[in-house]
């Protein structure tokens, strides 16, 4: 017996040895040492899928060169340059049975679910262990931690977050205040103000041609959602799920958007609408504002402002302000807010040295990493002012006119993998910053529901359900607005229909889902 119990202990000496050996190679190798962001002494080339807004991963931007040359990691990408449908790829790449080091991936529920069976691996004993930006930020940002948080309780990305709560939202209601100025007309604070102004627009030919053509109200969008979201707000109500003290609602099934269809309809009937306003697309802002057509809108504040200074030669005293959102029965809110993340990257269980793959997810994290995703590379992209980053006229001021954002990001900046996006840098990419800095000091944004967890019989169930309550909603609501049915006749047969495609059901998984969240 003492001679079993001599060579068990032996045993657990050896694996003890074996395992400090393995944590020590990662901070030292070869007999070298590791220091400032390195995180291996020799080069080494990591796999990654990751396609974002039509295009791979390109290790050979200046960013991610800057990078390897910090940690000695190299970025790879498996998508091919041709490769332009993100979802597609995902699923391209996970029928090969063939996994990278690192995924990076938009759609989370789908993403956490590959996690939860064992393609990605839990991370957060390595974030403990190996990350230590990492956990000093989700120490510092415990909501934020919560959005890392899968349904099983395991962390499996590191999600591309917003700077949620320096910058809330990055849209709102536009006016041509010059149209206000020469028909005599104060800003509209409510919506029977706005009524009123619209009607004016409609009525009092401000554009000065001699015609009735003013469309007062009009919206650009590429998906029916987004134009319902963009009526639907004036009136405060909702188009999606969204947290009423505590339950998640569908906002299409309350009485809410039964008003609203009722009011919109009204407007829609008597001109104020633009009348083409679910088939313009993405064109319509410009046509509206490029042809003094348009007088009021909701769109980003930075590339909605740009108009005054693209036009100030074609239209004289053009003048496109934001205002809050004009108030309704009391309530001054938007839901034009924006979610904390967007996407993440997570280690799959391919992966041979995972503790290297947290470090160089840490090294993003670190000061130096955070200046680097978010401003490019210093003296080239910004410089430091004051002990800020501050963006050079290369990126602020393009010769051939492209924005700044689309300029940072060919560098490699700005690339969603799972990094953290600084307000003060989405404000100097956007140059036109009262409609924002208005916005959140006047409070006036609704928080959105979280990004809410499910197991992937919940996801499943959900998807199903939500998808035909989201068709079939917003077949009914281009109805009512434009005068086809009348919501009145069609109510109590809406709500049947919604209940027969499984709203209590939805309701259900929201609730469990939500609560989940909440106890992270």
């Amino acid at each position: 017996m003492k001679l079993k119990k001599v060579l068990f202990l032996a045993l657990i000496c050896l694996f003890a040895l074996l395992n400090c050996k393995n944590e020590k190679s990662s901070s030292t190798e070869g007999g070298g040492k590791l220091s400032g962001n390195l995180i291996t002494l020799k080069p080494r080339e990591v796999t990654i899928f990751a396609i974002f807004q039509g295009k791979a991963v390109d290790g050979e931007l200046p960013v991610f060169k800057k990078a390897f040359e910090e940690t000695n990691i190299k970025l790879v990408s498996v998508a091919s340059k041709n490769q332009s449908d993100e979802v597609q790829g995902f699923n391209l790449m996970l029928s090969s049975g063939k996994l990278p080091d690192i995924i990076a991936y938009e759609l989370v529920s789908d993403f956490e679910n590959l996690g939860m069976e064992g393609g990605l691996i839990p991370l957060e004993d390595l974030i403990d262990k190996h990350a230590p930006n990492i956990k000093k930020f989700w120490e510092e940002n415990p909501r934020y931690k919560q959005d890392a948080v899968a349904a099983d309780g395991h962390i499996y990305m590191i999600p591309n977050y917003n700077d949620y709560f320096n910058l809330k939202t990055t849209q709102g209601y536009f006016i041509r205040k010059d149209w206000l100025k020469k028909l005599n007309l104060q800003e509209p604070k409510t919506v029977d103000e706005l009524y009123n102004v619209l009607t004016a627009f409609r009525d009092k030919d401000p554009n000065g041609n001699g015609k009735k053509d003013e469309i007062p109200v009009f919206l650009r969008g590429n998906v029916i959602r987004k134009i319902m979201m963009g009526l639907a707000d004036i009136f405060k109500a909702k188009v999606v799920w969204y947290d009423d003290k505590g339950n998640p609602q569908f906002g299409p099934a309350g009485q809410e958007y039964k008003e609203a269809m009722i009011q919109l309809a009204k407007w829609y009937k008597e001109g104020l609408i633009d009348k083409e306003i679910f088939t313009r697309g993405m064109n319509s802002r410009d046509y509206m504002l490029s042809n003094d057509l348009g007088g009021f809108t909701n769109d980003w504040f930075a590339s909605t402002a740009s108009y005054n200074e693209k036009l100030a030669s074609k239209i004289s005293g053009f003048d496109l302000s934001p205002i809050l959102p004009p108030e309704y029965k009391g309530n001054n809110k938007t839901v034009f807010t924006r979610p904390t993340y967007i996407g993440g990257w997570g280690i799959t269980s391919a992966a041979k040295n995972p503790v290297e793959l947290i470090k160089y997810f840490d090294f993003w994290y670190s000061p130096e990493g955070r200046r680097l995703w978010n401003f490019g590379i210093e003296g080239e992209d910004y410089k430091m002012v004051d002990g800020k980053p501050v963006f050079t006229d290369k990126i602020l001021k393009d010769p051939q006119g492209k924005n700044p954002l689309a300029v940072i990001r060919t560098t490699g900046a700005q690339y969603r993998l799972g990094m953290f996006q600084d307000a003060e840098a989405e404000k100097q990419l956007s140059g036109q910053n009262n409609g924002v800095d208005m916005y959140i000091s006047s409070d006036v944004i609704q928080d959105d529901l979280p990004i809410l967890k499910y197991t992937k019989e919940e996801a499943k169930e959900f998807l199903k359900i939500d998808t035909q309550l989201r068709a079939y909603t917003e077949e009914m609501t281009q109805k009512w607005i434009m005068g086809v049915s009348d919501i009145e006749k069609d109510w109590d047969n809406y709500i049947k229909r919604l209940n027969e495609i499984g709203l209590k059901r939805a309701e259900e998984i929201q609730k469990t889902a939500y609560i989940r969240f909440m106890k992270k």
